[in-house]
């Protein structure tokens, strides 16, 4: 089994907007009733919360190039293929959401973790992406828009 294409971890990117993501989140989800369980790094998701009984496990991204309302000539929302561990570890656990901020944390875009099938999964192609790395491309008309 060949062994995926993936763009090297940024640590620059990853300091500059992990804790404010994290920290939009919570304030999202207790602001949506959810009491927070979880909210450590520990290459897990990001946040685990609880709501009525039911657990949520909870991952964010941010689009750098988000600025604004969003560009509607982008037909589709991407998460990378390594997202694939926490569907596969957190499967019948309880729903997995991601969260897709814009750098402004005024926004984001919730996708649920049944959108992110086999069929959807491919080649991506941009400026920043490697050749042959795979995402799960999620039509945008088919998440839904947060606002904070």
């Amino acid at each position: 089994m060949n062994k995926p294409v993936r763009k090297a971890f940024s640590n620059s990117l990853y300091n500059k907007y992990d804790a404010p993501a994290r920290n939009a989140l919570v304030f999202h989800l207790e602001k949506q009733g959810h009491t927070i369980i979880k909210n450590e790094e520990n290459f897990n998701v990001d946040v685990v919360s609880e709501k009525e009984g039911k657990t949520y496990f909870n991952e964010v991204e941010v689009k750098t190039a988000w600025r604004g309302d969003w560009n509607t000539n982008w037909k589709e929302i991407r998460l990378p293929e390594r997202k694939q561990r926490l569907l596969d570890k957190h499967e019948g656990k309880g729903d997995l959401n991601f969260y897709i901020f814009r750098p402004d944390f005024k926004q984001a875009w919730l996708i649920r973790h049944t959108q992110l099938t086999q069929e959807s999964l491919r080649e991506a192609h941009g400026p920043y992406i490697k050749k042959g790395e795979q995402f799960f491309h999620i039509p945008f008309t088919e998440a839904e828009l947060v606002t904070l």
